[in-house]
């Protein structure tokens, strides 16, 4: 007791993860104690609650050597919030050791995006946060109050962080609504689910069909830490990794996936679980083995998610979703009445092998669209380990799923198409022309202003509007999405760009120079870094308590250039984009990131939240970021580099490795990796260039 209850490094910061069994979230010693082959008077299975309650007592170890000994070191492990273990066979003394390691293993983490309720503020603004505890796999939303003044600080409970408005961990109802598809909406779970779900032969800690289902629909009647046998949870909801929320206005629900094998709705007002939804795609043999005490992490429902608002498609919400890293595909709901949703609005379900060998694992998000030929539809990239291994758009009917349209590029060798965005090129509603990059580090045109879906193809004869090439030429890897803006002063179209993958292992430690670009489309093609003008990082240093970094001053954009480009290699090399870009003025806002060094004790990585002049690629012409906080945007917020001020282009907000920022007024909030949340006041300025993405329209 002595060494959890007392901060051993009081001048760390407490970033230590907390659960049911261990609340402490300061430095602390926490205790394991496995006995090999001798037990002592006690037993740990089953005498916690009776000592608990005064029924039975723990024995003096120091009168004597006997049993109170061996029970003095389970009393140990019980001051210290960790677990004992009297193992009596080869099993139960692996089992005590994975116990410890996954303790061990435990940090607070997030690789999704924040959401805001609103993008001004107003009574009851919100940001959302999704969030994970990696080793324990608990995953959680939360929701947090925000004003122009930031983040609401106030810590109640005394841990160190926020206190959220709700946890959705602590709203999930003991009587669930759980869906899933077999031939159109169903109850979860089918018989044919149960069947696959047993694990009846599984040696340490076997569970029928049933007791598995009931265990994933959130019975915990069979957890160890309840006399069963089953791996305790420090929650039902499951962690949500990948899988950004996404807030509809419109009903007031939260959508998210889980890597618990769901999509889950979420009251937004109150955090309770309204459905959540099993898809078809999810493999039920790794889904069975959430319940094993030795489990090993799985991804489910860990892809985007996308949902229509009634001023796009007025006759409900439309919701599409992917598995992610769990599975190939994409699914459809109707969540236009969430609270009482049912069976028959699961629309359609094209994950697992549904779509072929052309789709692959969706990591981009899906987009809504009115299309040319009258049709409400979805443009799905097919993302990574395809079948066939090439970039492909599919175009799928809203409503029943069913494909209109397969524009495959034909490139190949371990490709796949990312995030389509769209762009109205005629203001008419519908959408014209899409725009994706793949793997091999091309940006796609697709060209889908006919009326027929037949006449629908890939722009510039098949080929790339461009390929993005380091300086040595090796080609740069687009994994995120794009964002769209036309030129207030030419009414040019751009589309910008950034590079970088951080999905395999190997890319972790992978230092190749990673680049953002903005490139003009003028119905052609962009023959390389030639066409474009280069741009400067021109000083990186600390400023104000932060790192921070400063591009090259305000400059037009040379004549005959086609765009421009910035190397990301100041202050080292590494620093990558694997998050959206998005437009908000004339100031393009891009999250970078440095992935961690080596073995830390967070999450790690760190990285920028970064502000560009969107159609110049120089420094914004006045401050963006309130960098010092002192409510002004003036000389306190440049900084100087070979004898120039420009103001702060990129800053470090402490929160690992940033993902999607989102701006409510005048205020950026952005979460990371190490599952907090950073916020800073920015200057909006340049106006507002007319939107032709609609992918920032259904944001807005």
């Amino acid at each position: 007791m002595y060494y959890w209850k007392r901060d051993l490094v009081a001048a760390l910061d407490n970033d230590v993860p907390t659960s049911v069994a261990d609340p402490a979230f300061w430095q602390h010693m926490v205790t394991f104690g496995v006995s090999i082959g001798l037990q002592g008077r006690l037993n740990p299975k089953t005498d916690l609650a009776s000592i608990a309650n005064g029924s039975k007592h723990w024995g003096d170890p120091t009168d004597r050597e006997d049993l109170d000994r061996i029970d003095d070191l389970w009393h140990a492990a019980v001051n210290g919030r960790g677990n004992f273990v009297a193992a009596t066979d080869p099993a139960e003394f692996v089992q005590g050791l994975v116990d410890a390691l996954t303790t061990v293993a435990a940090r607070l983490g997030s690789a999704s995006n924040v959401t805001a309720n609103s993008t001004s503020f107003q009574t009851d603004t919100r940001v959302y946060q999704a969030s994970y505890v990696s080793g324990r796999w608990s995953g959680e939303l939360a929701a947090y109050e925000a004003s122009a003044a930031g983040i609401s600080s106030v810590d109640a409970d005394g841990d160190g962080v926020p206190d959220p408005v709700w946890r959705a961990s602590k709203n999930i109802p003991a009587s669930r609504k759980v869906f899933t598809h077999a031939a159109g909406g169903v109850a979860f779970p089918t018989a044919a689910q149960v069947a696959a779900l047993d694990q009846s032969a599984r040696a340490m800690a076997p569970a029928t069909g049933a007791e598995n289902a009931a265990y994933l629909a959130g019975s915990r009647v069979l957890e160890k830490r309840n006399g069963g046998r089953l791996r305790d949870r420090d929650t039902v909801l499951g962690d949500i990794a990948n899988s950004s929320p996404i807030y509809v206005d419109d009903n007031e629900t939260i959508f998210v996936g889980a890597n618990d094998g769901m999509l889950h709705a979420f009251d937004a007002l109150t955090g309770a679980e309204r459905f959540a939804y099993v898809p078809a795609g999810v493999n039920l043999a790794n889904l069975a083995t959430l319940s094993d005490p030795q489990y090993v992490h799985k991804y489910f429902v860990d892809g985007p998610v996308a949902v229509s608002t009634l001023k796009q498609t007025p006759g409900g919400n439309y919701l599409v979703g992917a598995l992610g890293r769990g599975g190939k595909g994409v699914f459809g709901l109707d969540v236009s009445h969430p609270a009482s949703f049912a069976a028959g609005d699961v629309l359609w379900d094209n994950t697992g092998n549904a779509l072929g060998n052309d789709m692959g694992l969706v990591l981009g998000a899906p987009l809504v669209v009115r299309l040319n030929d009258g049709s409400q539809g979805v443009l799905v990239g097919n993302g990574i380990n395809s079948g066939n291994g090439r970039a492909v758009l599919f175009v799928l009917d809203l409503t029943t799923g069913a494909v209109l349209r397969k524009l495959d590029t034909g490139v190949g060798g371990d490709n796949g198409l990312s995030a389509p965005r769209g762009a109205d090129l005629d203001g008419n509603g519908t959408v014209d022309a899409v725009y994706a990059g793949d793997l091999k580090g091309n940006l796609w045109k697709f060209d889908l202003q006919a009326a027929a879906a037949a006449s629908w193809s890939i722009a510039n004869g098949g080929s790339p509007m461009f390929t993005a090439r380091d300086a040595g030429g090796a080609a740069q890897p687009i994994t995120a999405g794009l964002a769209i803006a036309r030129e207030p002063s030419t009414n040019r179209i751009w589309v910008f760009a950034g590079t970088g993958s951080l999905m395999t292992a190997t890319d972790v430690g992978n230092v190749d120079v990673q680049t953002i670009y903005g490139v003009v489309d003028d119905g052609g093609t962009v023959n390389g870094r030639g066409d474009l003008a280069e741009r400067q990082i021109l000083v990186s240093t600390t400023k104000d308590g932060r790192a921070v970094r400063g591009f090259q001053p305000t400059t037009g954009l040379p004549a005959g250039k086609k765009g421009w480009y910035i190397d990301l290699d100041d202050p080292r090399a590494g620093e990558r984009v694997v998050s959206d870009p998005r437009v908000r003025g004339n100031v393009l806002l891009v999250a970078s990131l440095f992935p961690p060094a080596g073995s830390t004790c967070d999450a790690g990585g760190t990285g920028y939240i970064n502000a560009i002049d969107a159609f110049t690629g120089t420094s914004v012409s006045s401050p963006y970021f309130d960098s010092n906080g002192d409510g002004r945007y003036d000389d306190g917020d440049n900084v100087d580099g070979n004898g120039q001020s420009v103001p702060v282009g990129s800053v470090d907000l402490g929160v690992g490795m940033p993902t999607l920022p989102t701006l409510i007024d005048k205020l950026l909030v952005v979460g990371g990796s190490k599952g907090t949340l950073g916020s800073i006041a920015v200057n909006p300025q340049g106006g507002s260039p007319r939107r032709i993405s609609w992918r920032e329209i259904l944001r807005d």
